[in-house]
């Protein structure tokens, strides 16, 4: 999809739930039982509707989840429409007046879910609203950011970045924190994201030029533009396991996917001057990566620094636009 074309609006029309859950599943498996498992077992928010969007997974997902929960609607692909067109999918067949986009490698916390409706209840200039994430093991999953400015940047790759105060760090891009506050933020990782309709009615739906990575870091953004806050709610918590679907379709080039998707949304926003620093720096800092992995080689008959060799090669030549894709 070209950046200057017009994006998908979604269909305007009457709520009847006060929350619709929406989810994209792509071979899940027992993950996608036990999220709808933890909506039914904490969610209190009626009426409420669950919608899953199933990219033509192979795994037997559907039908098991279909089995225990006859209540959510699964509209079932044919083919894989991505994360970010399943989502749209989603959205224009849901009915709510908040819309919750829900990994299916999440589990819901007692109240998180009804604390984030809460939240967009009481703060009508409130877009988007999300909980803090742990990981499988109950440690923080960092999960929101500030768009990283160009000077930001540059120190980001220049400097020694994990030497420097975590209260300097959080304040350039709001990463190294304890996520112990409600706070506002740039933009919030996208696996468990309320939004309002008539955020979405306002600003579009989610740009499918970004297949899987980056779509909310510019949704996030273009909500801000118009005026709606982007909040992230402490009080409210969920477990993510962590892109467990793209893990499986990507492996190991799940990294360069996700600078694929950066690079267009530095290009969409921000123009080409940001766009090529950002790349430029990348590739200087993988040259060096490179080139400290080719002095171990000669030393070592280690296989994996063979695969190794092999990434960072493929990183730096998106990196300078050697590749077809953008």
């Amino acid at each position: 999809m070209n950046c200057a074309e017009k994006l998908p609006e979604p269909i305007r029309r009457p709520c009847e739930f006060k929350l619709s859950i929406l989810i994209v599943n792509y071979n899940s498996g027992e993950m996608l039982l036990d999220c709808l498992d933890s909506i039914s077992a904490t969610v209190k928010t009626v009426p409420c509707e669950v919608i899953v969007v199933d990219n033509n997974s192979q795994d037997g997902s559907v039908p098991t989840a279909r089995e225990k929960h006859p209540e959510v609607r699964f509209i079932e692909n044919d083919f894989n429409n991505w994360f970010t067109g399943g989502t749209n999918q989603a959205i224009e067949a849901s009915r709510g007046e908040y819309l919750l986009c829900l990994n299916p490698d999440t589990l819901c916390h007692e109240n998180a879910i009804d604390d984030l409706v809460s939240f967009l209840d009481c703060n009508p200039r409130a877009g988007l609203a999300a909980p803090k994430l742990l990981n499988g093991d109950g440690s923080l999953q960092s999960s929101c950011r500030n768009i990283l400015k160009s000077r930001y940047l540059l120190l980001r790759h220049i400097l020694p970045w994990r030497a420097l105060p975590n209260s300097w760090r959080k304040r350039a891009v709001l990463e190294y924190w304890d996520h112990d506050e409600t706070i506002r933020s740039d933009w919030i990782i996208g696996a468990c994201i309320l939004v309002r309709r008539e955020t979405i009615e306002e600003v579009g739906l989610k740009d499918e030029g970004f297949p899987m990575f980056h779509e909310e870091t510019d949704w996030c953004y273009r909500m801000e533009k118009a005026g709606w806050g982007i909040w992230f709610v402490h009080t409210a918590v969920i477990t993510h396991f962590g892109s467990q679907s793209a893990i499986k379709y990507w492996g190991g080039d799940l990294i360069l996917e996700f600078y694929r998707g950066k690079h267009r949304f530095l290009r969409k926003h921000f123009g080409l001057l940001p766009l090529f620093l950002h790349r430029f720096l990348l590739a200087g800092l993988l040259f060096l990566r490179l080139a400290a992995v080719l002095i171990r080689r000669i030393f070592s008959g280690n296989a994996q620094l063979k695969q190794k060799t092999s990434f960072l090669r493929r990183g730096i030549a998106i990196q300078l636009g050697l590749t077809g894709k953008k």
